[in-house]
């Protein structure tokens, strides 16, 4: 009997390290696939010559109406490509928070962070790709008073999610882990990622600053990146 409940603890030790080993792999790779994804989307927006934002801050819609016309592909595959990026960021924020035992409320608010920040993004990509679709190319009056308001709810929904996403789920997830298996300087790396979140949302209410705020969009993409290797080489350990 004693044998066989040594047994069975050996081989149970041996299954929890293979699920957490399947919980790293999971969340590596998901990290830096939605990672790279938001990147190969932001080429595809940069390269396009069109930029929402700038167009509300000098209120020049109509002018933003007609200049998409020409890359209206493109920007449809900009945002597509984002929506698909972010479902997988949002996987693997989840994976992530799932790796913080010691303090879960933490993890949870860093989940919340996540959970908030996904449903919201995708509700904003989709409004830009209304205005792109439907509205590009029209300038009439009406055509650019709908484009402002639809365009304005895109891009501030975008500008939350994003701070919540890549600012304050790499905060809450790396002061949760540390310890267990997020570095001294991931932990580091998460609270500049954390400033810059808040940063951008200050930087919505002053006028002009808008564009600074995109500050924590590389530092934010970069931890996701950093975040996914240290998992993956965890996971080489554990095995």
């Amino acid at each position: 009997m004693a044998a066989q409940l040594v047994q069975t603890q050996k081989v149970s030790g041996k299954g929890m390290v293979s699920d957490v080993a399947t919980t790293r792999r999971v969340g590596g790779y998901t990290a830096i696939a939605g990672a790279v994804t938001m990147v190969i989307g932001a080429i595809l927006w940069g390269t396009s010559g069109t930029d929402l934002w700038l167009a509300l801050d000098s209120s020049d819609l109509a002018g933003y109406l007609a200049d998409v016309v020409g890359v209206k592909a493109q920007l449809v595959a900009n945002l597509s490509v984002w929506i698909l990026g972010v479902l997988i960021l949002g996987v693997a924020g989840t994976v992530m928070t799932e790796m913080c035992q010691k303090r879960r409320v933490l993890a949870q608010v860093g989940l919340v962070c996540f959970r908030t920040a996904v449903p919201l993004v995708i509700v904003a990509y989709i409004a830009m790709l209304a205005v792109v679709v439907q509205l590009g190319g029209t300038v009439d009056e009406t055509a650019v008073a709908i484009a402002k308001v639809v365009g304005w709810i895109g891009a501030r929904s975008d500008d939350l999610a994003t701070a919540l996403i890549i600012g304050g789920g790499p905060l809450f997830i790396s002061l949760a882990g540390h310890g267990e298996w997020v570095p001294t300087w991931l932990l580091r790396w998460g609270y500049l990622a954390g400033l810059a979140g808040l940063f951008s949302l200050v930087c919505l209410y002053i006028p002009g600053m808008v564009a600074y705020g995109f500050i924590v969009i590389p530092i934010g993409v970069i931890w996701m990146i950093a975040a996914g290797v240290v998992l993956l080489r965890g996971q080489k350990t554990a095995v």
